[in-house]
């Protein structure tokens, strides 16, 4: 008999370690990214939030794929963060598969 989905996901996670256990990636959409400069600020901007482990920034497509400590920040302020640089974040962030 197969397992669940649960089982295997708790079995999954029982293998991380605590750090791994609160990475999330989030997709987030951009309004406002035009140019090469704009990848350079949003980069820096979020790499410089604390809890901010990889950041990826795909221009043509207007996104940014952000994986992040989620006991240390979170889309929210990770969205302030692209408002005070002069960017509009979509509301939502879809988390990355």
């Amino acid at each position: 008999m197969l397992g669940t989905e649960d089982d295997m996901d708790k079995k999954n996670i029982a293998n991380l370690s605590p750090e791994e256990r609160l990475l999330e990636t989030h997709v987030i959409e951009i309004d406002g990214m035009t140019c090469d400069s704009c990848v350079n600020i949003i980069n820096d901007a979020l790499q410089a939030v604390d809890g901010v482990k990889e950041v990826r920034v795909d221009r043509p497509n207007r996104r940014v794929h952000v994986t992040y400590d989620s006991s240390k920040t979170n889309i929210p302020a990770l969205h302030d963060v692209l408002l005070d640089h002069g960017y509009r974040p979509t509301i939502f962030a879809e988390p990355a598969r």
